[in-house]
């Protein structure tokens, strides 16, 4: 079995926003900086099809750091981490520049400015949109390249290593199952989140070549780093362009449906308001909810977004999954609880809360990967590497190359979708939720050994699946209150002894250890010395 051994002072896990962001930044660092992402960096992932609006401070004048941070602690619910916050709302404007610097283009006005949109959750102008968002990280590769970072392309990372209480390095395997052993003096996780939970994925990341399927909270989870957050699951209504237009949303009674959820924001409310909306509404016997689209609706609202609908036309109003609201616990250094450790993006949890508002992901993304990247570079540089465990690593290779199995990880995947939705989705409660936490348990444990097929990635992919759904189902169990993007039938109001994190664990055993955190309600003086 030939072995292909790697060495990088900072290794980035993953392909996309936060992932290249962080890798260019600790090029610019001066370290050598490795990516290596089971697609193609810069267009792998969710990130190319998924990132188009960036929210931040962009002269609003009715707008302030203060509001911005409000607006924040409201859409999740009060479990953001203030300092994590902070710290976006303070760089967002910073990265967007640069951004524009490295290539990156933003729908305009006429005369050039920017369009500052009010999307979902915001209570001002704050969101700009990229104009050739299916392309908008290759600049930041670009960039990387440029700034000295390597690419591994095609190689997916399967477990992380540790030595002497810190990271060593990580083993993966290509596409046709070879072993990779890397060492590195730092890493950064930052391989996305889990779009394919669901079997109702946002329509752009609908095809499977996207490939966002829990790795990093799995690689997490089995290295022992705490994950926090993990039961809040955002779903959104879908089209999302609808209120950018003034969308009304009617039920089959011709009722205006977010009249009762959200009479102040109506179509505007965070999306969480906006799924629960919809479900109930589908639930309760009142949907479709469909938006009627008046004459020259579109106009009207003077978006610079293209003619996407006419007049008569009737949108029918779905849900889809967007994403996971939890992750790795990082603090405001990007920093997991290993040391040498960092996380950013989806992979990491504490900065979104219990939702997100519209156009807080890009934003998020690119600031936290920025400070990943750099920390990880001053860790590097701080430190000799430490070797791996070379009883650990020899482990790993020998698990590579057990797949011999012969059931589909397709099935095992959809069988892991179905759980999710109707056990442990928009809506859940105790006996679904233990029911869950069983099945998928069993489907891990019993069945994930006997998977195989041809596509080497995809058993382990469903191993992750299955792990994250398991990870999500225990704290949606834990969590006896309704807040935010997380519902529970038999709790149905939030309680505020509850605004803390679930934090999930690894114990000794295996199992799934449950404890909670403290908010981080500290918010640094403005005038502080930046990490940009």
């Amino acid at each position: 079995m030939q072995i292909r051994k790697v060495e990088a002072d900072v290794l980035v896990i993953g392909g996309g926003s936060a992932a290249v962001r962080a890798a260019l930044e600790a090029a610019r660092s001066g370290v050598d900086t490795l990516i290596v992402d089971k697609g193609d960096p810069g267009r792998s992932g969710s990130s190319p099809v998924a990132l188009v609006g960036f929210s931040g401070l962009f002269g609003d004048a009715a707008d302030g750091e203060e509001l911005f941070l409000a607006d924040w602690v409201k859409a999740s619910g009060g479990i953001c981490d203030r300092n994590l916050v902070i710290e976006v709302i303070r760089q967002g404007p910073h990265i967007a520049r640069d951004l524009e610097a490295l290539g990156i283009r933003f729908i305009s006005n006429p005369d050039g400015s920017w369009f500052i949109a009010r999307r979902a959750g915001h209570s001002a102008r704050r969101t700009i949109m990229v104009k050739d968002h299916a392309n908008a990280i290759l600049p930041l590769r670009a960039a990387a390249l440029a700034a000295g970072a390597r690419l591994c392309s095609g190689v997916m990372i399967t477990r992380l290593l540790r030595r002497s209480g810190r990271i060593a390095g990580a083993v993966g395997m290509n596409a046709a199952g070879e072993p990779h052993l890397f060492r590195a003096g730092a890493i950064v996780l930052a391989a996305g989140g889990a779009n394919r939970l669901y079997p109702n994925p946002a329509e752009e990341i609908v095809d499977p070549i996207w490939r966002t399927s829990g790795d990093s909270y799995r690689l997490a989870f089995e290295v022992g780093i705490p994950l926090i957050d993990m039961e809040f699951c955002q779903f959104r209504d879908s089209p999302p362009a609808g209120p950018i237009f003034g969308a009304h949303y009617l039920n089959s009674l011709g009722e205006r449906v977010m009249l009762r959820y959200d009479p102040v924001a109506l179509e505007s409310a965070p999306r969480s308001t906006m799924a629960r909306a919809i479900y109930t509404e589908n639930m309760e016997g009142r949907g479709p909810v469909v938006w009627h689209v008046e004459e020259n609706q579109v106009a009207r609202s003077r978006a610079p977004v293209g003619q996407q609908y006419v007049a008569g036309q009737t949108v029918p109003i779905v849900l889809q999954f967007q994403r996971l609201m939890g992750g790795a616990y990082i603090d405001a250094q990007a920093a997991t609880r290993l040391p040498g450790l960092y996380a950013a993006g989806e992979s990491s949890g504490g900065v979104q809360g219990g939702d997100r508002m519209q156009g807080c992901g890009f934003c998020e993304t690119q600031v936290f990967g920025a400070i990943a990247g750099r920390s990880a570079a001053a860790f590097s540089r701080a430190q000799d590497r430490a070797l791996p465990d070379p009883e650990e690593v020899q482990a790993e290779y020998l698990r590579l190359n057990r797949r011999e199995g012969d059931e589909d990880p397709a099935e095992f995947v959809r069988r892991v979708q179905s759980i999710a939705w109707e056990q442990a989705g928009v809506v859940s409660e105790e006996g679904r939720l233990r029911e869950a936490i069983a099945a998928l348990n069993e489907l891990r444990r019993v069945h994930g050994p006997r998977l195989g097929g041809s596509d080497a990635f995809a058993a382990f992919e469903a191993i992750s699946l299955a792990t994250t759904a398991e990870l999500v189902a225990h704290a949606k169990l834990t969590r006896t209150e309704s807040r935010s993007a997380h519902q529970r039938a038999d709790h149905p109001g939030a309680d505020p002894q509850w605004v803390r994190h679930v934090c999930l664990s690894r114990g000794a055993d295996g199992a799934v250890e449950v404890a909670t955190l403290p908010v981080n309600a500290a918010v640094a003086p403005a005038n502080r010395i930046s990490a940009a």
